[in-house]
């Protein structure tokens, strides 16, 4: 259900990139004005998150999150019956902040209802909705929107949500119920930056800066393939369809990896980011090199941000693990809009320039996560990868006593060779 949760809302962000044709006429406003309905978006999440975090502390986790995505469900009608602009803005910043609230709470939850060992496989399910919103939920929308127009689109989303939200209220765990929450949280929800908070933010900016360098290159993905790949823009929805498959794959893979090599998997996906990035680079006018960059790069960017806040839940403390989701949320939504602000500032210079600087940039984060995550973790993440591996002895030697039990005789019945006369 929080996989549905999360699909749902990422497809009301990513409507008007998907619609902007259609809103711009609806709204009798240019292209470049509805754009301000993404970026207001992201500042919204950006400046909103760590205080309606802070200030929702007392409330259980489970309604919280149910009650954000109902309030998203609502604040999307006022932009879906928007008569002009500034009504839909009103609307969008309205939802963007419900939203942001919604995906700070969902990070921090998680921890609370699964075992540690288990974290990364958790993450990564309720992290395959983005994946699928871009996939599926994005397209299926654009469609309809054709068919019934854009605001109807976003009525029925608004239904969706509504729908999905009232399933979150009846199957969510409550915190009493929650499998280990009290434990987890440590019976406490203060909210109180500790020591841990410097590992967190650390680590949160380097994670940021790996996505400076991918976003500056993916936001300008077209330009790319035409100048750089040697490719016309009938190719564009193919590269983007590889590397969307290729980002389940690594969502899919990432919850495995972050349980078993929590530091190993932040490293390795991270570098391959910037390795995605130089492919690119060298691929000039051959386009066989260039998807090969491409399809690298979606594949770590499916599977770094769910590796990324396994290991910051597993490092932040119980007190300041709430405050960690509000984090992660609006590092990384400022690390996605420096990276498009990056690219637009170094396309002028050509293409060639801005996939360098998108690389240096990967490059850079990259390397920081390398040699500060020993020194910046508060505890000692590495210790999911062994606890990963007790459960997975555990179930082998199950597996074991199981199989070498002898099976139980069976009853003699009248038609047996051992029965008597």
């Amino acid at each position: 259900m929080l996989t549905a949760a999360t699909l749902w809302t990422v497809t009301v962000e990513m409507l008007p990139s998907g619609l902007l044709p259609e809103i711009s006429r609806g709204l009798h406003v240019d292209e470049g004005m509805v754009g301000v309905l993404v970026s207001a978006w992201a500042v919204t999440i950006a400046l909103a998150s760590i205080p309606l975090v802070r200030a929702t502390l007392w409330a259980p986790r489970a309604r919280l999150l149910t009650a954000s995505l109902a309030v998203t469900a609502v604040t999307n009608l006022v932009t879906a019956f928007a008569p002009n602009f500034a009504l839909a803005l009103t609307g969008r910043m309205l939802t963007a902040t419900a939203h942001g609230l919604f995906w700070a709470v969902v990070v921090s939850y998680l921890p609370t209802i699964v075992e540690p060992a288990r974290l990364g496989r958790a993450l990564s399910i309720v992290m395959s909705g983005p994946a699928l919103a871009g996939l599926a939920g994005l397209p299926v929308a654009s469609y309809l929107a054709g068919l019934v127009g854009w605001r109807a689109v976003f009525v029925g989303l608004s239904v969706i949500l509504a729908v999905v939200a009232v399933g979150l209220w009846l199957v969510l765990p409550r915190p009493t119920e929650a499998n280990g929450a009290t434990a987890a949280s440590g019976g406490e929800r203060t909210g109180r930056w500790d020591r841990s908070a410097i590992g967190v933010v650390g680590f949160s900016l380097a994670c940021a800066l790996v996505l400076v360098g991918h976003f500056a290159a993916f936001t300008y993905i077209t330009e790319l393939t035409t100048r750089l790949g040697g490719m016309d823009e009938a190719a564009i929805p193919a590269i983007l369809l590889v590397s969307g498959v290729l980002g389940g794959v690594g969502i899919a893979v990432s919850g495995f990896a972050s349980d078993r090599f929590p530091r190993a998997a932040v490293a390795v996906t991270s570098a391959l980011i910037a390795a995605g990035l130089a492919i690119v680079g060298l691929g000039k006018g051959s386009p066989a090199v260039f998807v090969t960059g491409t399809g690298i790069g979606g594949f770590a960017i499916g599977a770094l941000p769910p590796i990324g806040q396994a290991w910051i839940m597993r490092a932040s403390s119980p007190t300041f693990a709430p405050l960690a989701g509000s984090i992660v949320v609006v590092v990384f939504n400022v690390g996605i809009a420096a990276g498009a602000a990056l690219g637009s500032l170094t396309l002028d210079y050509g293409p060639g320039w801005l996939v360098t600087a998108a690389a240096v940039a990967a490059a850079g984060g990259a390397l920081l996560l390398a040699l500060l995550q020993p020194r910046l973790a508060g505890v000692d993440v590495s210790a999911a990868g062994a606890a990963f591996r007790d459960e997975a002895t555990r179930a082998k030697t199950s597996a074991k006593v199981v199989a070498a039990a002898p099976a139980p005789a069976r009853p003699a019945t009248c038609g047996s060779g051992s029965a008597a006369g």
